[in-house]
């Protein structure tokens, strides 16, 4: 009989980098497609439950905080994806031209790094409704279409966030979307569809 394998002894928990460490456990289980609980995130990060919950109380709050985490990602991916386009300096992604960020979007969404733990505003039924509307939030100052702008002007730019929303949510989820040709042409017709000095 092979011999009974020990837990390693769980870790300190209130050092600042604990933290990071715990959000990178709990956000791997999700990534594997484990249900997420203080006692799992707790397990997966190797620390005790009270350790935990000294940075995250609530099962809300750990989650909110992934979300957060993962937003401040794509961000710097999409900033990073409108500098290498357009040579632009910005700091800020939300005051590049609005063009460029749902085609950064587009482009974050069919070639970034996504996994299953991107869906975390579904990891939890009763928590949905809050995290979905952080998450609109989100969106709404990456994506938001600018007052004033025209109606024709607006339904392309929807068009192409709606395009990019579905490419990241088929990702996330593990369905083919097509070849890297394929999403190659597919944003080829976002940008003509936003014109061509987008």
């Amino acid at each position: 009989m092979p011999p009974a394998r020990s837990t390693p002894p769980a870790r300190p928990a209130h050092r600042p980098s604990a933290r990071e460490a715990m959000l990178d456990a709990a956000e791997a289980h999700l990534g594997e497609g484990g249900t997420l609980t203080l006692d799992s995130a707790a397990r997966a990060a190797g620390v005790t439950k009270p350790g935990l919950m000294y940075h995250f109380s609530t099962k809300e709050q750990l989650l909110g905080a992934i979300l957060d985490r993962m937003a401040a990602r794509y961000e710097r991916e999409m900033l990073a994806l409108v500098a290498a386009r357009h040579g632009a300096e910005i700091e800020d992604f939300a005051e590049a031209p609005a063009e460029h960020r749902v085609l950064a979007y587009l482009d974050w969404a069919c070639t970034g790094s996504i996994d299953a733990a991107d869906l975390v505003i579904f990891a939890d039924p009763h928590l949905r409704v809050a995290l979905t509307e952080r998450w609109e939030d989100q969106l709404s100052r990456w994506l938001g279409i600018p007052s004033g702008v025209d109606a024709g002007r607006g339904a392309r730019l929807l068009a192409v966030r709606l395009m990019a929303d579905g490419l990241w949510f088929d990702r996330a989820s593990g369905l083919d979307v097509g070849s890297e040709e394929q999403l190659d042409q597919t944003r080829e017709l976002a940008r003509d569809l936003l014109g061509g000095d987008a």
